[in-house]
């Protein structure tokens, strides 16, 4: 797919989900254990060049109330373990960047909801140790702050995270969810006509303190149906990501591509170009048709037999090319 990077957003999610093969006592109750994920993508970023984030450990409960600084103890001193298991069993492989902060930090919870709520509390008590156990590996270490309309003004976010890298909070990326996609009782978090302004804070904020900043560029609909946005919708998130100086975009989630099947390339009535025929088939595009869906792809290597789709979330009954 051409990625330069992948996050995988944790490595373990409390009780529910497992990504790799963690010997942590308090991991050991996980309901789901897909323990083969962290290390069959390093193998495969090893085989295509990508670079991979390792996302830590993810525990919601108490996080939105927000947690004490108890709570906020607990939850760094469990992604310390969990940080600390990861560069054993991968701290040699050159294609894992870093780590990624799987919680995301929003202004509205840590602004006088209770007096010990602050800024400075939630960056000494979880993001600061965190990263800098990270940074002390030689990891590099990105959050993905969240976006909704309960920010209220680009300037009041753009003070939050002066206040959070203030008090030691220092990523080496910080990824600002667009909030393009996210709902709230069907009403969109954010316009395409507004959000730059909320980014362009952002960068300001994460220039003055040398941090590199990136999007995390929404992929789905706002109708909660876990369906891909139309391709104008995704090009304006680019653009306003690109005016608003992110170095680079990345985008949340691929699960939607897999939900919409090859079908979402239908919907985005891509066109193919058909190659010269006096040039080597290497080069050539090829469109590989079924009766549901076109998919196109770069070279004679792309045209797979029907069973490649299937394990890719495609529905085909047989793959026919028109053309050698």
């Amino acid at each position: 797919m051409g990625m330069d990077y992948v996050v995988l957003q944790y490595a373990a999610v409390e009780a529910t989900h497992l990504y790799y093969p963690s010997q942590l006592d308090f991991l050991q109750e996980t309901q789901y254990k897909n323990n083969q994920l962290f290390p069959k993508s390093i193998e495969a970023a090893k085989a295509t060049g990508t670079r991979i984030f390792l996302g830590l450990y993810y525990n919601a409960t108490d996080w939105y109330q927000p947690p004490t600084t108890i709570q906020l103890d607990t939850l760094a001193a469990r992604n310390q373990k969990v940080l600390d298991e990861l560069y054993s069993l991968y701290g040699s492989e050159s294609v894992v960047e870093g780590v990624y902060i799987p919680q995301e930090v929003a202004r509205y919870y840590w602004d006088g909801f209770r007096n010990d709520a602050t800024a400075k509390s939630l960056a000494e008590h979880f993001l600061e140790p965190v990263t800098q156990a990270a940074k002390a590996k030689g990891w590099k270490v990105m959050a993905a702050p969240f976006y909704n309309k309960n920010l209220e003004t680009p300037e009041k976010l753009q003070a939050f995270f002066e206040s959070l890298f203030a008090a030691g909070f220092l990523p080496d990326i910080l990824a600002p969810q667009d909030g393009i996609g996210a709902s709230d009782a069907g009403k969109p978090h954010a316009e395409i006509s507004t959000v730059a302004n909320y980014e362009r804070a952002l960068a300001q904020a994460c220039t003055k303190y040398g941090i590199e900043f990136w999007i995390d560029m929404e992929l789905f609909r706002t109708d909660d149906s876990h369906a891909l946005a139309d391709s104008a919708r995704l090009s304006a998130q680019l653009d306003s990501a690109r005016a608003a100086g992110a170095s680079k975009v990345i985008v949340y989630d691929l699960a939607v591509l897999g939900n919409a099947g090859l079908d979402s390339l239908e919907k985005w009535n891509l066109k193919t170009e058909v190659a010269d025929s006096t040039k080597p088939t290497t080069t050539a595009i090829h469109k590989i048709t079924t009766d549901r869906q076109q998919v196109y792809g770069k070279g004679a290597s792309q045209n797979k037999e029907p069973r490649y789709y299937r394990l890719n979330g495609a529905r085909v009954k047989q793959a026919k090319p028109l053309f050698k």
